[in-house]
């Protein structure tokens, strides 16, 4: 919710240089921003794109998938502080371009966790995330166990998934294809598909109640971007409908159903 003007000093880090010329592709992005710290954040709305943004961080943490830290970052606007979202830019990203057939291959020969595009396939039909293109993946420098040099996928970009669309959009019927299209890219890309991570992912998300949504998502962005109410309504569609949601993902790709 916009407009919050008396933030706690100090509880949130604070944006004193947005640079919107960074801004990435993506129509939620606010481009790039510095607090006095050095920190750097992509920058996003809060309310719906904001929530959806921390469910999936906060999903990926849940399965162990390395993910951008999700923040409540603050900003001055029109001479009012406001709360947004801050994706938390680490040190060591590896700039490629990701349109490019080529340079893909060359990050999933060293790739030191290539598990983790069946794992947030599993995510993204589940949430109804429809827009997981090749621009929206992070490469990290990292070493494997014997200390050579490889890479690391890192997931970000989750804004078009629930509630921003809500309730969430069926596995088969998204807007948009881009989630779809990119799943028809991977082989061509050197990624495999691995049912087992797929399932696994399946399994753990499923298992995340209500109860998981409100403790550990809903209840610190309560009063920032939804409301006691919104936050009550949409722990009740998550008790309701979840579970089924995660099953029509399962059944997308179980039973060959693909667009």
């Amino acid at each position: 919710m916009p407009g919050h003007t008396f933030p706690l000093p100090g509880a949130y880090p604070h944006i004193i240089n947005n640079k919107p010329a960074l801004k990435v592709k993506g129509r939620d992005n606010l481009g790039m921003g510095y607090t006095q710290h050095g920190e750097q954040f992509l920058l996003k709305e809060g309310g719906l794109v904001g929530i959806a943004e921390f469910v999936a961080a906060k999903m990926c943490e849940a399965c162990g998938l390395p993910v951008c830290t999700p923040t409540v970052v603050t900003i001055e606007r029109f001479g009012q502080i406001t709360y947004i979202f801050g994706s938390r830019i680490e040190a060591g990203l590896r700039l490629f371009d990701q349109s490019s057939v080529l340079e893909w291959q060359k990050v999933t020969s060293t790739c030191l966790n290539p598990s983790a595009f069946s794992a947030l396939f599993a995510m993204d039909l589940a949430l109804g995330n429809d827009d997981r293109h090749w621009d929206n993946w992070l490469v990290q420098d990292a070493m494997d166990a014997q200390g050579n040099p490889c890479l690391r996928l890192r997931a970000v970009d989750f804004s078009r998934g629930w509630p921003l669309r809500h309730p969430a959009q069926h596995p088969l019927h998204h807007i948009s294809q881009n989630t779809w299209d990119a799943f028809k890219d991977w082989g061509m890309l050197g990624v495999q598909f691995d049912q087992s991570v797929f399932s696994q992912t399946c399994a753990k998300i499923q298992s995340l109640d209500a109860h998981w949504l409100r403790d550990r998502v809903l209840g610190q962005l309560t009063g920032i971007f939804l409301t006691s109410a919104q936050a009550d309504q949409y722990c009740q569609w998550w008790s309701q409908h979840w579970r089924a949601q995660v099953d029509d993902a399962i059944d997308s790709l179980e039973n060959g159903v693909r667009p």
